[in-house]
C-alpha cells in the first residue's frame, strides 16, 4: 500500500464512519471491536515485511543516503538508508536501492540525521484545545506519538468520557495512547463516576489504552480505601503499565508508593528528586511545559549516572506557548543547548519512553519491524526536523503539515455535561455568625505561582448579618458548585493572594472535579459568572458590575474549546489582561483558578463540602 493509497483508505473510512454512524456501534459491538482493532494494530503484514526486506516487494518509501542516529548502539551511523512498506520499517542499511520500485516514494536524506520520531510520554490532550487542532502544531514538531491522560472527560462522564475520546482517536496519523484515569478526587459527589475495577478491565483491553494514568501517592497508600490499589493490581494482572505522581513524597512514603508497582513519576522538582526516583527503580519523567520547567535538575547527573531511565514530558501546553515553541522538539532543543549530549536528549523522547511504556518492538528507534516513524535533522545541534515521516508516510515538512489532519468528530455526549441550575444570590450568602469571636474567618490563601495554597486566616466585611468581601484587604469570596449530581451542591469560602479589585470570574475546567469554581468580589457578578458558564455548557466567563467582560466557551466535556488553534490563543491572552486590569496578580490566572480543586497539589483545595485539608486528611468550613 503506498502513502497516498494509506491516506485515501483512512480518509474513506473515516467517511464511511461518520456517514454511517458506525464508529458508535463498532464500539458496543465486540466481534466488530475485535476487527477495528485489528485495522488498526495489525497493519503489519509480516510476509509482506520480509519479502520488502529481501527484494521480493518493491517497498513504498525509502528514505536514502542518511546519517543513522541509532539509540540501540548510541552510535551515529553514516550512509544507512530506510525502507517502509505500508507503515512499517522493513530494512535498515546500506542500501536501499534494491527495495525501489516504479511507485516508491525516494526521498535523499542528502547526508542529514535520520531520527526516531519523538514521544511525548505524559501529557494532558484534554485540556483547552482539541486534540485534532493540536496534532496539526505537534506533528510539525517531530511528535509521532503521545501517551495522554483522560482525566478531564472523566470527571465530566465516568468511563464514557474516556470512551468518547478514544472514538475520537481511533485515526489518526500519529499514536495517540490513553493512560486510563484513576480518578483520584476530592470532589465526594465523583464517586458515583469513578471507574471500577471492572470497567479499567474493559478499557485495558482497548489496544489504545497503554495502562492507569498518574495515581496520586496520598490516593493510593495514605487512605484505608484499597479502590486505587486494587485498579492497580488490575492494571498489573494485565500486564499494562501504572504512572505514578509522587509529589512530595521521601524515603518511606516513597518506597511504599513504588511497591505499588508504578512504573514512573513526572514530578522531580530537584536534582535530589531525580536520584530518589531514579533508586526506587522508577523511571524519572522530567517535565518541560506548561506547568513547570525542570530541565536543568538534570545537569549536574550528567557523566555521573546512566540516563536511560530520564524521561522528558511536557505534561501539557498551553495554544500560545503551541504556537510560539513547537511542542516536545523545543525541550529536545533546550538540553541539547544546555550541553546534554544529542544521542541522550533524543533517547530521553524516543527509546526511553518506549521502554517503559513496553512499546519499544513498536516504536522508539529506526529498525525493522517497528513503525515508520522517523525525522529528518539537519545536523546534531538543530533538533527540529525539516521532514517528519509517521507511519510510513510523509506527513510535515519545513514546519508544516504535509496531509491533512481532518476535524475530530465531537460525541454528543461530550456536549451537555454542566447539569446545574443557576445559583442564586441566596445561595452565595454567608451568615455573620460563621467567624470565630474575633470575627476571623478560615481562608484559602493561594501562595506567589498561583499553585498552592495554605490555610489562613482573614476578616471579612459585616453589612447587617451577612459576611462580604473586602477586595482593598485582597479578601474575596470563592465557591465551588458541583456539576454532576444535578444538585448543584456548593460550598463558599474565602480566599486570598488573587488580588482582583473589581468582579468575578468562573470557570469550569476544574482539575480532579466535575464542577464550576469562581472567585469574586460581590455576590451579584459572582453569582452572574459562574450561571455564564451553566449557560454555555462550560467555559469560562468574567463579570465586572453586570457586565460580560470576557468568557471562552470551554463545550466540550467542560474543558475544550471549540475554536482554532490560533483563534484560542488570542481569546486566552486577552482573557489573562483583562484578568490583570481587574487586579489578578497571577500570570496564568485561568490555570491557578482550576488548580484550586486538584487532589494533589498542597494544602487545602476547595470541594462542595467545604476546604479540604492535606495533611489533616478533612473537610472543614469557614469557622476556624
Amino acid at each position: 500500500m503506498t502513502r497516498s493509497h494509506w491516506r485515501e483508505y483512512i480518509f474513506d473510512r473515516l467517511e464511511v464512519l461518520v456517514q454511517s454512524g458506525a464508529a458508535l456501534e463498532l464500539l458496543k459491538n465486540s466481534k466488530k471491536r475485535e476487527r477495528l482493532d485489528k485495522e488498526m494494530e495489525n497493519q503489519r503484514d509480516l510476509r509482506k515485511l520480509a519479502d520488502t526486506a529481501l527484494g521480493k516487494h518493491p517497498a513504498d518509501l525509502v528514505v536514502k543516503n542518511g546519517v543513522l542516529m541509532d539509540v540501540y548502539t548510541g552510535r551515529m551511523v553514516p550512509g544507512r538508508s530506510v525502507a517502509m512498506v505500508d507503515e512499517w520499517i522493513a530494512y535498515v542499511g546500506p542500501d536501499a536501492e534494491y527495495t525501489i520500485g516504479p511507485e516508491t516514494d525516494v526521498i535523499d536524506a542528502e547526508g542529514r540525521v535520520i531520527c526516531p520520531g519523538y514521544i511525548d510520554a505524559h501529557t494532558h490532550l484534554g485540556n483547552y484545545f482539541d486534540f485534532s487542532e493540536f496534532l496539526s502544531y505537534a506533528i510539525p514538531s517531530g511528535v509521532t506519538s503521545v501517551l495522554t491522560e483522560m482525566d478531564s472527560y472523566s470527571f465530566a462522564l465516568g468511563v464514557e468520557g474516556v470512551k468518547a475520546f478514544l472514538e475520537q482517536i481511533e485515526f489518526c496519523p500519529v499514536r495517540i495512547y490513553v493512560a486510563a484515569p484513576p480518578m483520584i478526587s476530592l470532589s465526594p459527589v465523583t464517586e458515583s463516576l469513578r471507574i471500577t475495577k471492572g470497567q479499567l478491565a474493559e478499557l485495558l483491553n482497548h489496544p489504545l489504552v497503554i495502562g492507569l494514568g498518574e495515581s496520586y501517592w496520598q490516593g493510593a497508600i495514605l487512605t484505608s480505601d484499597s479502590r486505587v490499589l486494587d485498579l492497580m493490581a488490575e492494571t498489573r494482572k494485565m500486564r499494562k503499565s501504572i504512572q505514578g505522581h509522587a509529589a512530595g513524597a521521601f524515603d518511606r512514603k516513597l518506597a511504599a508508593y513504588a511497591a505499588t508497582g508504578v512504573e514512573s513519576c513526572h514530578e522531580a522538582i530537584s536534582t535530589e528528586d531525580v536520584l530518589n526516583r531514579l533508586e526506587m527503580g522508577l523511571y524519572a519523567m522530567i517535565r518541560e511545559g506548561d506547568i513547570r520547567c525542570d530541565l536543568e535538575i538534570i545537569l549536574p547527573l550528567k557523566g555521573k549516572v546512566d540516563f536511560r531511565r530520564i524521561i522528558l514530558v511536557t505534561d501539557g501546553t498551553n495554544p500560545g506557548l503551541l504556537l510560539k515553541k513547537g511542542y516536545l522538539q523545543d525541550v529536545v532543543q533546550k538540553a541539547v543547548d544546555l550541553g546534554i549530549a544529542p544521542m541522550d536528549a533524543v533517547r530521553m523522547v524516543t527509546l526511553n519512553p518506549a521502554e517503559h511504556l513496553g512499546l519499544d518492538h513498536l516504536i522508539g528507534g529506526v529498525a525493522p519491524g517497528r513503525s515508520g516513524d522517523l525525522l529528518l535533522l539537519e545536523d546534531l545541534k538543530n533538533m527540529k526536523p525539516e521532514m517528519v515521516i509517521s507511519r510510513g508516510r510523509l506527513v510535515a515538512e519545513k514546519g508544516h503539515m504535509a496531509i491533512l489532519v481532518p476535524d475530530a468528530a465531537i460525541p454528543k455526549r461530550l456536549l451537555n455535561t454542566v447539569n446545574a441550575e443557576p445559583i442564586s444570590l441566596a445561595g452565595l450568602t454567608l451568615h455573620k455568625s460563621l467567624t470565630n469571636e474575633t470575627g476571623q474567618v478560615r481562608t484559602l490563601d493561594i501562595q506567589p505561582g498561583g499553585l498552592v495554597a495554605r490555610e489562613g486566616l482573614g476578616v471579612p466585611k459585616v453589612s447587617g448579618e451577612h459576611l462580604l468581601a473586602d477586595p482593598e484587604k485582597d479578601l474575596l469570596k470563592i465557591v465551588f458548585m458541583e456539576r454532576i449530581s444535578g444538585r448543584g451542591e456548593a460550598f463558599v469560602g474565602f480566599v486570598q493572594g488573587w488580588g482582583q479589585k473589581r468582579g468575578a470570574v468562573a470557570t469550569s475546567t476544574c482539575w480532579d472535579a466535575g464542577g464550576i469554581v469562581g472567585i469574586g468580589e460581590n455576590d451579584k457578578d459572582l453569582a452572574d459568572a459562574v450561571n455564564r458558564v451553566i449557560n454555555i455548557q462550560g467555559g469560562a466567563a468574567l463579570v465586572v458590575e453586570g457586565r460580560l467582560e470576557a468568557e471562552i466557551s470551554f463545550r466540550v466535556g467542560g474543558y475544550v474549546s471549540e475554536l482554532k488553534m490560533p483563534e484560542l490563543a488570542v481569546e486566552l491572552d486577552n482573557f489573562q489582561k483583562i484578568m490583570a486590569l481587574q487586579g489578578v496578580i497571577h500570570d496564568n490566572a485561568l490555570l491557578s483558578l482550576s488548580v484550586l480543586t486538584g487532589a494533589a497539589i498542597p494544602f487545602i483545595r476547595m470541594t462542595e463540602k467545604g476546604y479540604y485539608r492535606f495533611r489533616e486528611n478533612d473537610f472543614v468550613g469557614l469557622i476556624p
